[in-house]
């Protein structure tokens, strides 16, 4: 097979190329049924090539994930700057599921048909888990309570309703992310403010 590399594409170049061909396929033909062969064959290199620069199907459905998360994680930054506790957890998780049912690639991981296997991949991820994190401004070291604000949203993307509830659910979701982290940490974080460009500590 005739490598496309010989061009002198080496590096961080052949990994963006690779990973960029790995959305595109994840969002064509899902999750389940990508494989390295089948990205080998579309970016027309070798396997060896792949594992080189990007690493194996674990290591490409995770930057498949940084990559995706990148723009819609500066979206939300954007809408919450300025914001604190509960306001900035609000608009975060509202924007979030708004940007994750309109995104075609991160919609193939939250398939019902393949919920069950990929949802062990999305609590896994490092990537998610401090994306999850840094929207809602809670501890990154605190895996129970952004697997929690994880578990709920996809709750959300796969059995939607009406807004009306759906705003009540996420009332209920920041309550039990915060009442958690108090009783975890021995006292009220709902002011902690975190990473946020424009966000202050009350």
């Amino acid at each position: 097979m005739a490598d496309w590399l010989v061009g002198g594409d080496r590096g961080d170049a052949a990994r963006r190329r690779l990973v960029s061909q790995a959305a595109a396929l994840i969002a064509s033909r899902g999750l389940d049924a990508f494989s390295v062969d089948e990205l080998a064959v579309r970016a027309h290199c070798s396997r060896a090539t792949i594992y080189r620069h990007a690493g194996g199907r674990a290591q490409l459905i995770e930057a498949v994930l940084s990559m995706t998360a990148a723009p819609v994680l500066e979206s939300i930054r954007e809408e919450a700057a300025g914001t604190t506790g509960d306001e900035r957890a609000r608009i975060a998780i509202t924007a979030a599921v708004g940007a994750l049912r309109a995104d075609r690639v991160i919609r193939q991981f939250l398939r019902p048909g393949s919920l069950i296997a990929t949802t062990p991949t999305v609590l896994a991820s490092p990537t998610v888990l401090a994306v999850a994190a840094e929207l809602i401004g809670i501890d990154p070291d605190d895996a129970v309570a952004a697997r929690f604000a994880i578990r709920s949203v996809l709750t959300m993307l796969l059995w939607p309703a009406a807004p009306e509830e759906e705003a009540a659910l996420v009332d209920s979701i920041i309550a039990g992310i915060f009442q958690g982290e108090a009783s975890t940490n021995n006292g009220p974080h709902r002011d902690r403010c975190g990473p946020l460009p424009g966000c202050r500590e009350s």
